[in-house]
């Protein structure tokens, strides 16, 4: 796979909302919400990741996601951008506080965009609460509305 330097991406940096879809639509399927903040000069990205679903418990997963935005050229003539994440549980950890603990990585995701950055594909795990770690592969699609927000500090 080589990396395409004659694609011409949108320059600058500009929001970017993500939401993906189970193909059959089942109840209980998770989805995966991204709000993500795009740095197309230094070619990075970073925001939140929400893994939601229907049923009981229905947030699987929170995220604080950063990762690299790459410019690729595939087998024949589309043009993919690829953005590769990684992320970590939100912590609001006080500064007089001391260090805060380190966290181990709870989600990660590989998603491929067109070229005009409104659909593709995501495959994307994440770790459940009782410990085990699950991956999905969907649609993605942008949307232009913001509907998730990152998690609260908690009080005091």
């Amino acid at each position: 796979m080589a990396i395409a330097e004659d694609i011409q991406p949108i320059a600058g940096l500009f929001p970017l909302h993500l939401y993906s879809e189970a193909e059959k639509k089942a109840v209980g399927a998770p989805e995966l919400e991204l709000n993500l903040l795009i740095d197309t000069p230094h070619r990075t990205v970073t925001g939140y990741a929400q893994v939601t679903q229907s049923t009981a418990m229905p947030i699987l997963c929170i995220s604080h996601v950063s990762g690299n935005v790459i410019y690729e050229a595939v087998m024949g003539p589309d043009a993919k951008i690829r953005l590769d994440l990684a992320g970590y549980p939100s912590v609001c950890w006080p500064t007089h506080n001391g260090a805060a603990p380190a966290f181990p990585r709870n989600f990660s995701a590989t998603v491929l965009l067109d070229d005009d950055w409104g659909e593709g594909e995501v495959i994307f795990q994440y770790h459940t609460q009782p410990g085990a770690w699950m991956e999905e592969r969907q649609m993605i699609y942008r949307e232009s509305g913001i509907r998730m927000h990152p998690p609260l500090a908690a009080a005091g």
